[in-house]
């Protein structure tokens, strides 16, 4: 009677086990199965410049347009967590000096250069549609930038600019064979830009 008895516990306790084996290996099994939810994101955008040129930029630098890159991670279907890099190009920035000679002499100087900034920055997204066909998602990033120009008055270059966008919304239309192939926007405001346009891949 002992020995069923501890029978019986061991194959309770087994099946214990392998319920809970089961509970947590079986949804990680499923979701990498289901075509529409995939785990990795890398996409590349573009979009405009002109709240960065407004706050960053003093005595008429500015910038024309951004582009970024980004991967994003997906642990569960509705939650994605991040990084961008964020490269803006802008006008062509001037310095210019006099210099003089024990003579009295003097001569003019003058350097130029791509006005540039780059930006790391985390980012957060919540979608609420995952379809197989398309997502629509709202996002938040926040970051650091450095910019190159020349130190004049009290404005010293390099210097660090804070960095932040909300996503109001954006969307995919996902296609090809097994729709992780997509194209995209995203409305918003910050320093992505009011509206960009993207494109990607999930895997």
């Amino acid at each position: 009677m002992k020995r069923v008895t501890s029978y019986k516990l061991r194959v309770m306790h087994f099946a214990f086990l392998l319920f809970c084996f089961s509970a947590f290996l079986l949804p990680s099994l499923s979701a990498q199965k289901d075509t529409t939810f995939y785990k990795h994101e890398v996409k590349a955008s573009c979009s405009d410049a002109f709240l960065a040129s407004l706050f960053w930029e003093p005595d008429g630098y500015f910038y024309y347009a951004n582009i970024s890159f980004a991967y994003l991670y997906r642990p569960v279907k509705w939650f994605w967590v991040g990084g961008n890099f964020v490269f803006y190009a802008g006008n062509k920035i001037e310095y210019k000096w006099r210099e003089y000679y024990p003579n009295g002499s003097f001569r003019d100087f003058s350097k130029s250069k791509i006005n540039l900034c780059a930006v790391i920055a985390p980012e957060i997204r919540f979608s609420y549609l995952n379809k197989k066909r398309a997502i629509l998602y709202s996002a938040l990033s926040g970051g650091v930038g450095v910019e190159n120009g020349y130190s004049k008055r009290n404005i010293n270059y390099p210097k660090l600019v804070p960095y932040f966008h909300i996503t109001y919304i954006g969307f995919s239309i996902n296609f090809g064979k097994n729709y992780n192939i997509f194209l995209g926007g995203e409305g918003g405001s910050g320093f992505k830009g009011f509206v960009n346009f993207h494109g990607g891949y999930r895997f």
